[in-house]
């Protein structure tokens, strides 16, 4: 069941990101939160990003010191999907192995004024999840 486009999460690990200058210009930089970079390849790995039926293939440059997703990728998935300053992603890792790795993706639009997400109890990880009523 859907509500407004947003699914349920699985249970399997996430990060979430809310989007600033940084993911969305210039050097188009994303990556996983620590949490769960601890869980992935420490090397570079094929990755797909699924949202709405499609993918995008990126690579995970997991034996950097800053581990990303490579920008010229990350900038196509941003681009392609319109993301904005404030809208936030909800990557659930859905596949993980030396291989490949696979995130769903959720997109949820951002207001006018970006949610605080520091206002809110929970860090956002799996075992602490934000309460918004």
């Amino acid at each position: 069941m859907q509500t407004g486009g947003i699914e349920p999460l699985t249970g399997e690990p996430y990060f979430h990101v809310v989007l600033s200058k940084t993911h969305l210009s210039t050097r188009y930089g994303m990556g996983p939160s620590s949490s769960i970079c601890e869980e992935l390849p420490s090397k570079e790995v094929p990755t797909i990003l699924k949202y709405r039926g499609k993918s995008w293939g990126m690579t995970y440059n997991g034996q950097n010191k800053t581990k990303q997703f490579d920008s010229v990728s990350w900038e196509k998935f941003a681009e392609d999907n319109y993301l904005k300053l404030g809208d936030a992603c909800v990557f659930e890792l859905m596949k993980n192995s030396e291989e490949e790795i696979v995130f769903k993706v959720q997109i949820l639009r951002g207001e006018e004024e970006p949610i605080l997400l520091s206002e809110f109890p929970g860090t956002g990880e799996r075992d602490a999840p934000f309460v918004i009523d």
